[in-house]
Protein backbone atom coordinates (compact mmCIF):
# COMPACT_ATOMS: atom_id res chain seq x y z
CA UNK A 1 0.00 0.00 0.00
CA UNK A 2 0.91 3.69 -0.91
CA UNK A 3 1.37 6.42 1.36
CA UNK A 4 -0.81 8.86 0.36
CA UNK A 5 -0.05 12.81 1.22
CA UNK A 6 -1.53 16.05 0.36
CA UNK A 7 -0.47 19.61 0.78
CA UNK A 8 -3.30 21.48 2.30
CA UNK A 9 -4.02 25.47 3.68
CA UNK A 10 -7.15 25.12 6.20
CA UNK A 11 -8.78 28.35 6.75
CA UNK A 12 -9.41 27.11 10.70
CA UNK A 13 -5.75 25.52 11.20
CA UNK A 14 -7.18 22.03 11.63
CA UNK A 15 -8.39 19.05 9.79
CA UNK A 16 -10.55 16.09 11.10
CA UNK A 17 -10.04 12.30 10.89
CA UNK A 18 -13.24 10.39 11.66
CA UNK A 19 -15.13 6.85 10.03
CA UNK A 20 -17.59 9.22 8.60
CA UNK A 21 -18.12 12.81 7.44
CA UNK A 22 -21.35 12.98 10.16
CA UNK A 23 -19.65 13.45 13.47
CA UNK A 24 -19.75 15.57 16.24
CA UNK A 25 -16.10 17.32 15.96
CA UNK A 26 -14.74 17.45 19.19
CA UNK A 27 -13.62 21.67 20.12
CA UNK A 28 -13.01 22.87 23.57
CA UNK A 29 -11.83 26.30 24.83
CA UNK A 30 -7.79 26.30 25.34
CA UNK A 31 -5.72 25.69 22.70
CA UNK A 32 -4.83 22.24 22.08
CA UNK A 33 -3.07 20.17 19.10
CA UNK A 34 -5.23 17.08 18.99
CA UNK A 35 -8.36 17.17 20.63
CA UNK A 36 -10.54 13.55 20.34
CA UNK A 37 -13.48 11.21 20.81
CA UNK A 38 -13.97 7.77 19.51
CA UNK A 39 -16.01 9.55 16.39
CA UNK A 40 -13.45 11.95 15.25
CA UNK A 41 -9.96 13.53 16.11
CA UNK A 42 -9.71 17.23 15.18
CA UNK A 43 -5.95 18.02 14.35
CA UNK A 44 -4.58 21.34 14.66
CA UNK A 45 -2.21 22.51 12.42
CA UNK A 46 -0.55 25.27 10.68
CA UNK A 47 -3.24 28.01 9.65
CA UNK A 48 -3.20 28.28 5.74
CA UNK A 49 -2.88 32.37 6.03
CA UNK A 50 1.02 31.09 7.16
CA UNK A 51 1.39 28.57 4.36
CA UNK A 52 0.79 24.69 3.70
CA UNK A 53 0.75 21.95 5.60
CA UNK A 54 2.20 18.50 4.63
CA UNK A 55 -0.18 15.89 6.10
CA UNK A 56 0.64 11.84 5.47
CA UNK A 57 -1.74 9.06 5.50
CA UNK A 58 -1.02 5.41 5.49
CA UNK A 59 0.03 2.19 7.75
CA UNK A 60 1.47 2.85 10.52
CA UNK A 61 3.89 -0.16 9.95
CA UNK A 62 4.51 1.84 6.98
CA UNK A 63 5.51 5.27 8.22
CA UNK A 64 7.92 3.47 10.42
CA UNK A 65 8.28 6.31 13.39
CA UNK A 66 11.04 5.27 15.91
CA UNK A 67 9.61 8.25 17.98
CA UNK A 68 6.57 7.95 20.32
CA UNK A 69 3.25 9.26 18.56
CA UNK A 70 1.59 12.89 19.92
CA UNK A 71 -2.13 10.86 19.73
CA UNK A 72 -2.55 6.98 20.24
CA UNK A 73 -6.18 5.86 20.37
CA UNK A 74 -8.91 4.16 19.04
CA UNK A 75 -11.50 5.79 16.32
CA UNK A 76 -14.88 4.14 15.27
CA UNK A 77 -15.09 2.80 11.43
CA UNK A 78 -17.79 0.88 11.04
CA UNK A 79 -18.50 2.55 7.15
CA UNK A 80 -14.83 0.56 6.88
CA UNK A 81 -12.96 3.86 5.81
CA UNK A 82 -10.50 6.36 7.48
CA UNK A 83 -11.47 9.94 6.05
CA UNK A 84 -9.34 13.22 6.49
CA UNK A 85 -11.30 16.15 5.79
CA UNK A 86 -12.23 19.55 6.84
CA UNK A 87 -14.60 22.50 7.03
CA UNK A 88 -14.34 23.40 3.53
CA UNK A 89 -12.91 20.08 2.07
CA UNK A 90 -15.44 16.84 2.20
CA UNK A 91 -12.68 14.74 1.28
CA UNK A 92 -8.42 15.32 1.61
CA UNK A 93 -7.49 11.66 2.12
CA UNK A 94 -9.15 8.40 2.83
CA UNK A 95 -8.13 4.79 3.18
CA UNK A 96 -10.24 1.93 3.32
CA UNK A 97 -9.81 -0.49 6.56
CA UNK A 98 -11.60 -3.80 7.53
CA UNK A 99 -12.51 -3.11 11.15
CA UNK A 100 -15.36 -1.61 12.74
CA UNK A 101 -12.20 0.15 15.28
CA UNK A 102 -9.32 1.26 13.99
CA UNK A 103 -5.93 2.23 15.98
CA UNK A 104 -5.30 5.91 14.96
CA UNK A 105 -1.51 7.24 16.05
CA UNK A 106 -0.52 10.70 15.06
CA UNK A 107 3.25 12.33 14.60
CA UNK A 108 3.57 16.26 13.76
CA UNK A 109 7.09 18.20 13.80
CA UNK A 110 5.79 20.11 16.37
CA UNK A 111 3.71 20.95 19.30
CA UNK A 112 1.18 23.61 17.77
CA UNK A 113 1.19 24.47 14.41
CA UNK A 114 2.43 21.38 12.66
CA UNK A 115 2.97 21.86 9.53
CA UNK A 116 4.46 17.98 8.71
CA UNK A 117 1.63 15.49 10.33
CA UNK A 118 1.61 11.57 9.46
CA UNK A 119 -1.30 9.76 10.57
CA UNK A 120 -0.56 5.90 10.70
CA UNK A 121 -3.57 3.33 10.80
CA UNK A 122 -3.48 0.14 12.31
Amino acid sequence: MTILDRRIAPEYASFYIAGSRRVEVPIGGEPRTVRASRDCINMGCLNGQDGDTLVFLGWATELAKSEKPMYDGVLNTRSGIVLVFDANMPEILSMTVSTTETRVRIWANRLLEPDNIQIGLG
